[in-house]
């Protein structure tokens, strides 16, 4: 696992934290982050950039900044997650990305009280911070209590 910080040039950062924070970007409901779950509280809004081979979204050209950076040889998914506030902080399931090992980031999009809890290490969302690790590596999230959102970019790719 791998944290950096200050992954973007500021001025990059700034115009696609604008552009995911806008009200005229397209974020759709999800019942559950993790499959059959139950859970009231387990629901987010996310936009498919890139899945199933192919790029699904009018906003990919928004990412390409973060793509040079990664320099990936193929992409499998990328998704970003929007998880609004509450007045409890909610500890999703823990998950895989995949069923198989490929390589995965996380970019944090703003700056709140959430994370993304590791076997061994806690990430803290600072904006324009990015966690390079295996995407079988078992994970799980937060929402946020001190902003309206959380916002992070999620990548599978070799």
């Amino acid at each position: 696992m791998k944290i950096i910080d200050n992954f973007l040039d500021e001025g990059d950062h700034a115009i696609l934290k604008d552009i995911l924070m806008s009200n005229t970007f397209p974020w759709f409901f999800n019942h559950s982050k993790i499959k059959g779950s139950k859970d009231l509280f387990d629901f987010q809004f996310t936009h498919i950039f890139y899945a199933d081979n192919q790029i699904n979204s009018n906003y990919f050209s928004c990412i390409e900044s973060l793509l040079n950076k990664l320099n990936p040889h193929a992409l499998v998914r990328i998704k970003a997650n929007l998880n609004v506030m509450s007045h409890k902080q909610v500890t999703y399931k823990k998950h895989k990305d995949q069923d198989f090992k490929c390589k995965a980031a996380i970019y944090y999009v703003n700056t709140n009280d959430g994370y993304t809890l590791f076997k061994n290490k806690k990430i803290n969302s600072v904006e324009n911070r990015i966690v390079l690790f295996n995407s079988n590596e078992t994970h799980s999230s937060t929402n946020t209590t001190n902003c309206k959102s959380r916002i992070v970019i999620n990548f599978n790719y070799f």
